[in-house]
């Protein structure tokens, strides 16, 4: 899952309280979480079931890292821990080039995607 961000200004909310928008991707992405604190939802993913709750999870975790101050995006960069990355194309792959080296964009060896996944799975009742 790609983590980009939005283009809409709706105002920053806590993960908590969280508004969830519909929108369609182009690159195959389910989810984004935006600066504003909003995450957008693919249209074909139920928001009420066990894989819509995770991918929610997963976008929160995002939202969470925003809100401390340990990450920032933009069309082509992203922030981590007060250092910039640059998103690039590779082969007509989005890339990061991250503090673990080059990876796809939403590639777990990216710390910020491997919290996020972590949160996939955290207070399940399903």
């Amino acid at each position: 899952m790609a983590f980009k961000l939005g283009k809409e200004n709706r105002g920053f909310k806590t993960p908590s309280n969280t508004n969830l928008f519909k929108k369609e991707f182009d690159d195959g992405s389910l989810a984004q979480a935006n600066m504003d604190g909003s995450i957008d939802l693919d249209p074909s993913i139920n928001p009420n079931s066990k894989r819509g709750k995770e991918i929610i999870r997963h976008e929160q975790a995002h939202l969470q890292q925003i809100e401390d101050g340990r990450a920032a995006y933009g069309e082509n960069w992203v922030m981590w821990e007060d250092n910039i990355y640059f998103r690039k194309e590779e082969d007509g792959v989005p890339v990061i080039d991250g503090p673990n080296g080059r990876w796809p964009e939403g590639h777990p060896n990216h710390p910020w995607e491997a919290e996020a996944i972590a949160a996939e799975k955290i207070n399940t009742k399903e």
